[in-house]
């Protein structure tokens, strides 16, 4: 690149005019939401050799329709041909003039306006052109005409490598006036002065004066290309390359151009196959590169803005779900906290005028608070670790049958209370890779649930099943369910759901919150089953051992 940067103010697309937007429109990438996999294969890009032979076999399609175009009518050939020249100078002159505001294309505003008063001398020149009609051709104006194109997009072009190498801009307003008063000149010259030098003589050839001129204006696109390749870091590589070649090409057109006898020759038609591809790829080395790379990152930034405001939204909804389960805790916390407080006032207060049996209840109130109190603040603890990721895992190879036995019979004195049948049914050779301290946590949530909300006489089952690269650990109970609202409040921290068991055991509601995030942090994920008044499935997916 000449330069690097763009002013304020301009927009990203400002580069290319709107109509070629949607030919030049860089394909659209979908954003993957985390959790949630995608079924659509990613597209595969053409590759190198792919583009080389498509660009190839269209190069030679066009090459094959001119020629078969010139062996009907050369004149339509030549029209052909020169149209192509003239679109492609007028593209160079509307994609420079439009990026104008860029810092990195100013230097090719200068090329531009050249391209812009070449094409149109080469208007004059095709109308003028012999069999043509349209301009009267007494004195070869057509020749003429060529020349003065031709010399005009050498001036143009050794312009902006001189500027280029000396890191310069031209005013605009300056290019307009000099090229454009050389382009009103020349024209004049032709048609109205009838001054400009004869170039082609019928039946004779070209004249001393156009082979001149010809040699010259190869001599100065040769010192162009000199002064191009001597600053390797004036623009990159690709942009030298290409418009090194697009002047070779000029200088070959030109010097096959002094040989011809005929205005239907085929060194006319060389000549003029040369011209089309020098045109072509300068407008390659100037603007497709830039038009495309532009595109790329605009495209690419449209495709960030989206994600980041999906990301806004993302965080705002988190924000407020975690505003609202702060105050969830609060208010959790200050039911055992105020209980402590009024107990613990009462037993100080009137200690001495309490009965035996009323202290030992009191105190009964006391522990369970504390307990409560204290299992709600370790599991907050812990949610919060897992949050701001300060809870590390140690993965180890866990043998479920043994930890599964241990939590039933942790678990059997609540359920013995209950009346509550609590078994394992575990294989022994069912294993999981996964932090083992974690794993019990869950397990023992989840049972501890189970056996709170399953009616006396009830039964809670521990089991486990394979399949393929997991390992389910499933907790059943026959008690009392949930429908499809509540099943919804699962899980969530923006909505409070804890519900007495069936002997009004109490809940702080953070056990499954907790259990969904150890599941996470392991590499797994927790899902339930349940019908109202006939029990629930918790199910913990975990990733089994590699090997």
């Amino acid at each position: 690149m000449l330069l690097h940067g763009r002013e304020r103010g301009k927009p990203d697309r400002a580069i290319l005019p709107p109509v070629f937007w949607p030919a030049l429109q860089v394909p659209r990438r979908t954003a993957t939401i985390p959790g949630m996999e995608s079924t659509a294969q990613p597209g595969v890009a053409l590759s190198l050799e792919l583009r080389v032979l498509r660009a190839a076999a269209l190069t030679a399609a066009i090459a094959v329709a001119l020629w078969l175009s010139a062996q009907s009518s050369y004149l339509l050939f030549h029209s052909l041909a020169e149209i192509f020249s003239i679109s492609v100078a007028c593209a160079v002159f509307m994609i420079s003039w439009s990026s104008r505001g860029y810092l990195e294309a100013k230097p090719f505003v200068l090329l531009g306006i050249g391209y812009l008063c070449v094409a149109i001398v080469d208007v004059f020149h095709l109308l003028s052109y012999q069999g043509m009609g349209v301009l009267s051709n007494t004195r070869d104006d057509a020749t003429r005409l060529w020349i003065a194109a031709r010399a005009l997009q050498a001036a143009a072009t050794f312009a902006f490598v001189l500027l280029a190498r000396m890191r310069r801009t031209a005013s605009p307003a300056l290019a307009f006036g000099v090229i454009g008063s050389l382009t009103v000149l020349a024209l004049l010259s032709v048609f109205w002065w009838d001054v400009f030098p004869l170039c082609f003589v019928q039946g004779v050839g070209i004249t001393p004066f156009k082979k001149a001129s010809e040699y010259a204006i190869s001599a100065v696109f040769a010192i162009s290309i000199v002064l191009l390749a001597q600053r390797s870091e004036t623009m990159d590589k690709r942009e030298r390359t290409l418009l090194c070649a697009s002047f070779a090409l000029t200088i070959a057109s030109e010097l096959v151009l002094t040989l011809y006898v005929s205005a239907y020759g085929a060194q006319n038609l060389i000549g003029h196959y040369l011209k089309i591809a020098a045109f072509f790829l300068a407008y390659q080395a100037l603007f497709a590169g830039k038009i495309r790379g532009r595109l790329a990152l605009v495209d690419e930034l449209e495709r960030a803005k989206t994600r980041l405001e999906a990301s806004e939204t993302e965080l705002l909804r988190a924000n407020l779900s975690k505003d609202k389960f702060f105050s969830i805790l609060a208010h959790d916390l200050r039911n055992p906290i105020g209980g402590l407080v009024s107990v613990s006032e009462l037993l100080a207060k009137r200690y001495d005028q309490l009965e035996p049996a009323r202290i030992r209840e009191l105190c009964r109130l006391l522990y369970d608070g504390a307990t409560q109190g204290a299992e709600l603040l370790e599991c907050i603890l812990q949610w919060a670790r897992a949050q701001t990721g300060r809870l590390e895992v140690h993965p180890s190879l866990i043998r479920l049958s043994e930890l599964c036995e241990g939590i039933v019979e942790l678990q059997g004195p609540a359920a013995a209370g209950k009346e509550i049948r609590i078994a394992a049914n575990v294989p022994r050779d069912a294993t999981a890779y996964a932090d083992e301290n974690m794993v019990a946590t869950v397990l023992r949530n989840l049972v501890s649930n189970a056996v709170k909300f399953t009616p006396r006489g009830g039964e809670v089952l521990l089991s486990a099943r394979t399949e393929e690269a997991w390992q389910f650990l499933s907790v059943s109970d026959t008690g009392v369910g949930m429908g499809p609202e509540e099943l919804m409040k699962l899980f969530r921290i923006d909505v409070h759901f804890s519900c007495p068991g069936t002997e009004s055991e109490r809940g702080h509601g953070m056990g499954l919150i907790l259990c969904r995030e150890l599941a996470v942090l392991n590499g797994g994920s927790i899902n339930v089953q349940s019908d109202p008044a006939r029990g629930s499935t918790f199910s913990l997916r975990l990733p089994r051992p590699t090997s």
